[in-house]
C-alpha cells in the first residue's frame, strides 16, 4: 500500500532540504520525493496520507556503533578511565543470562527508536541481540563480537554464537551480519588474520575498536599500562609491536575494508593508512569523554575523505543512546565542521561506514522507507535546526520501511519487556555491588 508523507521540510541528505516537502512510500521503499505540490492528484487519491505540520523530516539515523545488549546497564557505572570501568563491565556481564541479553537489547532498540534511529551498528553477543532489534523495525549490520580465541578456534565459535550460516544476505534486506574481533589487546595477530581472511571468504562486514584510549596506545607502543594483562590472558600470541595500534593493524593486513570504531588516538601517519585502506570510521564523542578518552581528530579524519559516521557505544558507558546529542557534541568539538556535514555524519556517512549505503542514510528513490520526524516549528535553516534541537524531546514521528515506530512522540505498542530488563539490571547491579 501506498504512503504520502508530508512536512514542512525534508532534508534528504543528498540534495538540499525541500520546503513543503513530500516522500511517497510503496511496499517499504521511497518510490518518490519531492515538493508536494509536484505530486498533482496522487496527493489526494494517494491511499494513506499522513501530514506532519510544524515537522523536518530527514532520514532515520544511523546509530554507527552501539551496544545495544548492554542497554539495561544505563546508569549502572560510573563515568571512570577506560582501564578502570572495562573490569567493572566485564564483571557486570558475567551475571547475566541469553534472557538478560534480549530483553536489554529489546530496551536498547526502543531507545533508538524515540531518538529517531532506525539503523545500527550493533556489536552482539548471539542471535537474541539481532533478532529483537530486527523485530523492533531497525536496520543496520550486527557485529557478532569475538575475542579471547586462537584461530582454529574461530569456526567452532561462530557456529557455538549461531552466527548466520551463507555469505551476504543471509540475514535479510535490512540487515547485514558481521564480525567484530574487538580490538588488538583481546585478539592476537594469528586470530585477527582469521577474522579477516573468513570476512573475506564469505563477504562480511568487519568492525574493530582501534586506538581508544592511552592504555591500548601505551601497550602497543611500549607494552605497559593496565592493559598488559589483558593482553596476557586474551590474546596469548600478542607481543609488544612498538608502535600505534593503527600501523599494528595495518601491518597485519586486517583494516583492508573493515571499520574503525574511535580513533581517538592517532597520528597524521596513521590517518594516511586509514584513508587508504578502511571502509569508513566511527567516533563516539560522549562515550570518550565519559571513559577519559582522548577527543579523535574528527576535522582531519574528514578531510582525508574518510566517511565518518556517528555512534552513542552503549548505555554502559554513555548517558543516553540520543544520536543527535553526539552530533552536538562534535560540533562543540570542532565548531569548523559544516552543518550539512554534521548531519551526514548521522546519516549517509554512518551508512557507507556500516556498508548499507545502498538501502539507507538519504531520501531518494529506491532507498528503504525510514524516516524520522522532528518538531521544530517555523525555521529558514532546516539543517541548523537539526543540528541544534532534534533528539528525544523533539521527536514526533519514526517510519522504518513505511512502518509507523513513533507517534506523537511515543513508542507504537511493542511487547512488554520492562520487567525483563529491569530484572537484568537488578542483576548487574547486585553483581558491581559484590566486584
Amino acid at each position: 500500500m501506498a504512503m504520502l508523507v508530508t512536512a514542512d521540510w525534508v532534508v534528504p541528505i543528498s540534495r538540499p532540504p525541500i520546503r513543503d516537502g513530500a516522500v511517497l512510500i510503496e511496499h517499504g521503499v521511497i518510490a518518490q520525493i519531492g515538493r508536494l505540490c509536484d505530486f498533482g492528484s496522487l496527493a489526494e487519491t494517494v491511499p494513506t496520507r499522513v501530514d506532519l505540520p510544524g515537522c523536518t523530516v530527514m532520514p532515520g539515523l544511523v546509530n554507527a556503533h552501539t551496544h545495544l545488549s548492554l542497554t539495561a546497564m544505563e546508569g549502572l557505572l560510573e563515568p571512570a578511565d577506560f582501564e578502570v570501568w572495562l573490569p567493572r563491565l566485564v564483571s557486570a556481564m558475567r551475571a547475566w543470562e541469553p534472557g538478560d541479553y534480549a530483553a536489554s537489547a529489546t530496551l536498547g532498540a526502543r531507545r533508538c527508536l524515540e531518538a529517531g534511529v532506525t539503523v545500527v551498528g550493533d556489536i552482539v553477543y548471539g542471535p537474541e541481540g539481532a533478532a529483537v532489534a530486527a523485530d523492533a523495525g531497525l536496520g543496520g549490520t550486527f557485529y557478532w563480537e569475538l575475542l579471547g580465541l586462537k584461530a582454529p578456534q574461530l569456526y567452532a565459535e561462530l557456529e557455538r554464537l549461531e552466527f548466520p550460516a551463507g555469505a551476504e544476505g543471509a540475514c535479510g534486506t535490512r540487515v547485514r551480519c558481521g564480525l567484530s574481533p574487538h580490538s588488538a589487546y583481546t585478539s592476537g595477530p594469528g586470530f585477527l588474520r582469521a577474522v579477516h581472511a573468513a570476512a573475506e571468504e564469505l563477504s562480511l562486514p568487519v568492525a574493530i575498536h582501534v586506538a581508544e584510549s592511552r592504555a591500548e596506545f601505551d601497550l602497543l607502543m611500549h607494552g605497559t599500562g593496565p592493559l598488559a594483562d589483558v593482553a596476557a590472558r586474551l590474546a596469548p600470541d600478542f607481543e609488544v609491536p612498538g608502535m600505534t595500534p593503527v600501523c599494528y593493524l595495518d601491518r597485519l593486513g586486517v583494516m583492508d575494508g573493515a571499520t574503525a570504531v574511535h580513533l581517538c588516538h592517532v597520528s597524521p601517519t596513521d590517518i594516511s593508512r586509514l584513508s587508504a585502506t578502511i571502509r569508513g570510521a566511527v567516533t563516539c564523542p560522549r562515550s570518550n569523554a565519559f571513559l577519559g578518552n582522548a577527543h579523535p581528530p574528527i576535522g582531519r579524519l574528514l578531510a582525508h575523505a574518510l566517511p565518518v559516521g556517528v555512534g552513542t557505544d552503549s548505555a554502559a558507558s554513555n548517558h543516553d543512546l540520543d544520536l543527535m546529542s553526539e552530533v552536538r557534541a562534535i560540533h562543540e568539538i570542532d565548531p569548523s565542521i559544516p552543518t550539512s556535514t554534521l548531519l551526514q555524519m548521522a546519516t549517509l556517512m554512518g551508512a557507507v561506514a556500516l556498508g548499507v549505503e545502498d538501502r539507507f542514510g538519504v531520501l531518494e528513490t529506491g532507498m528503504q522507507g525510514d524516516l524520522a520526524a522532528f518538531r521544530l516549528g517555523e525555521t529558514i535553516e532546516p539543517e541548523a535546526d537539526l543540528v541544534k534541537r532534534a533528539g528525544r524531546d523533539t521527536l514526533a514521528a519514526v517510519c522504518t520501511a513505511g512502518k509507523w515506530r513513533v507517534r506523537e512522540g511515543e513508542l507504537v505498542a511493542g511487547p512488554d519487556i520492562d520487567s525483563s530488563a529491569e530484572k537484568a539490571r537488578a542483576r548487574a547491579a547486585e553483581a558491581l555491588k559484590s566486584s
